[in-house]
């Protein structure tokens, strides 16, 4: 059996979340084709990282390819629910009125006598 992926899976195989299957299924094989050491034999299969990254692209199809596995993960992974961002208000004339209500002056004498 394939190892987990290490990174997000559709990330692995490029596709958004949304992605449907036949998607999922397309790009997993146009990874495969330019991943597989048979592909390009010139290479070998001294590649730095090939059989890494390979091993990478077939986990993350297995996860995604299975509906039962891709509706665990998603439901793991979901993103939580975006909070309201808040209002910011540039105009003046959007602001709601001041409360009125009362106010209380004091004479100047009182404000001196506590070091104001």
């Amino acid at each position: 059996m394939a190892t987990p992926p290490r990174r997000n899976p559709y990330t692995v195989l490029g596709v958004p979340p949304t992605a449907s299957d036949a998607r999922v299924t397309a790009a997993f094989r146009r990874l495969v084709r330019t991943l597989h050491p048979d592909a390009s034999p010139d290479d070998g299969p001294d590649q730095p990282g090939a059989r890494e990254e390979l091993d990478r692209v077939v986990a993350a199809y297995a996860l995604l390819h299975d509906p039962q596995r891709r509706a665990a993960y998603d439901a793991a992974h979901a993103r939580p629910a975006a909070r309201p961002r808040p209002v910011l208000r540039t105009d003046p004339l959007d602001e709601p009125p001041l409360r009125a209500g009362p106010v209380r002056v004091e004479p100047l004498r009182d404000l001196r006598r506590r070091g104001r």
